[in-house]
């Protein structure tokens, strides 16, 4: 505990030394670096935050279901956070960009989990809801075993997949009834305009499915390069911008705080403090970046 709060302190102290962050960053390059800087002290809290546990008894025994699922989420967030921060590290911006998504949508729907009731309800929902893959594959192999024995792999697939049902608490019955496959019966859009983000719907969701599906626009932009009318393979990597890591930092601190006030983890509001002076700091440099560059990303 003595390891972390001094960890806590130091990212204070260099958060205070650095705002305003720099003014002499003439460079992506310049930015970069010290974004980067930022993301490293933000995953610190991730962790932190993920780990941290309202009591003794919590810390000790874990979690109920229905409160693991929200802390799972966390921890999802964390990962994905890592994941992204290693690909802009080795200048991925094509891999980096796949990740914005996948954090986007596990931040929202961690939020909405967090304040949906009844809570239970929305979790229990959430469970059924990943479900589809397999209510598919069982009424496949329900199929074809109509038809034919069988085979040892497809056996273990049936029995695995029972098993895990078995687990929640799930019957094959009440899988092969449910036809809604989103928390709720709500998909992404409803959840969005819950918290009033109806536009950026487009921006932090649509937009991004260019890179997480690979059309037109992903591959024209990252992974051809066009001469005239014709194209050759670009096999080359591009080199990450703030424009990317620093929403990116600003969605994760934000879920950050709304779990450390749900879990109940942070009374002392220890972390909470630090996590808002470093999303202050991430926001300054966001419009700095902005204002010092833009101009060179005009097409």
């Amino acid at each position: 505990m003595n390891d972390i709060i001094q960890n806590l302190n130091s990212i204070e102290k260099w958060v205070d030394f650095n705002s305003p962050p720099p003014s002499n960053f003439k460079t992506n390059t310049e930015f970069m670096k010290f974004s980067v800087e930022i993301m490293n002290r933000c995953l610190y809290l991730l962790k932190t935050g993920a780990v941290s546990a309202p009591n003794i008894e919590t810390a000790s025994k874990g979690y109920t279901k229905h409160k693991a699922i929200i802390v799972g989420h966390m921890v999802r967030l964390t990962k994905l956070y890592e994941g992204v921060l290693i690909h802009i590290c080795s200048n991925h911006q094509e891999l980096a960009h796949i990740f914005f998504r996948l954090i986007f949508e596990t931040a929202t729907r961690m939020q909405y989990l967090i304040t949906s009731k009844p809570q239970k309800k929305s979790c229990r929902s959430f469970i059924l809801a990943s479900y589809k893959p397999e209510k598919e594959m069982l009424q496949d192999l329900k199929n074809k075993a109509k038809q034919k024995p069988l085979i040892s792999i497809e056996k273990r697939m049936r029995r695995s997949i029972i098993s895990w049902l078995k687990r929640d608490g799930i019957t094959q019955k009440e899988l092969f009834n449910n036809t809604i496959w989103n928390v709720d019966g709500k998909n992404f859009r409803d959840i969005m305009k819950m918290f009033n983000l109806d536009s950026m719907y487009s921006y932090g969701f649509g937009n991004t499915s260019h890179h997480v599906h690979g059309d037109w626009k992903d591959i024209r932009y990252y992974h051809l390069k066009q001469d005239g009318r014709y194209y050759q393979p670009n096999l080359f990597f591009t080199e990450p911008d703030p424009r990317l890591t620093c929403p990116l930092t600003s969605i994760c601190l934000d879920a950050l705080l709304a779990y450390l006030k749900w879990n109940k983890s942070d009374s002392d509001n220890f972390i909470t403090a630090v996590v808002l002076k470093l999303g202050e700091l991430n926001h300054a440099l966001d419009n700095a970046h902005e204002n010092t560059l833009s101009e060179q990303y005009e097409v």
